[in-house]
């Protein structure tokens, strides 16, 4: 996996990612539990589609550029921490942790991209 070589690429893929997950995830019904406690193989398997998404987003937010990062609030070491903690330690990871990632980083990530390209007159798609 390798990141989107200017931080515009960044944060529409962390925009892209991030809208995708939250309306699939929104029109599946997939809730905490089931992200924490897969019942079947058919959640088991969309909570690790889900955890891989994290380790997109993460993977480009790690990699914006500090100035952008400081401007816009990317958190690029925490980004990094948990990009690399899902990319060394896969089958050990917490899903409590990913689940706070998903329910408040998203949202936060997303402000974060908009402000970006607001502040330059651009759309995200």
């Amino acid at each position: 996996m390798t990141a989107k070589p200017s931080d515009l690429g960044r944060i529409q893929e962390i925009f892209d990612v991030v809208t995708q997950t939250q309306n699939q995830m929104s029109e599946l019904g997939f809730s905490c539990e089931r992200f924490m406690n897969p019942a079947t193989t058919e959640d088991d398997l969309i909570a690790e589609g889900i955890i891989n998404r994290v380790l997109r987003v993460a993977e480009e937010a790690g990699r914006v550029s500090d100035d952008v990062a400081r401007q816009y609030g990317f958190d690029t070491k925490g980004a990094s921490g948990v990009r690399n903690r899902l990319a060394h330690a896969y089958g050990e990871v917490d899903r409590e942790i990913l689940w706070q990632v998903i329910a408040e980083d998203f949202d936060a990530l997303l402000g974060s991209c908009r402000a970006y390209c607001d502040d330059r007159g651009l759309e995200l798609s």
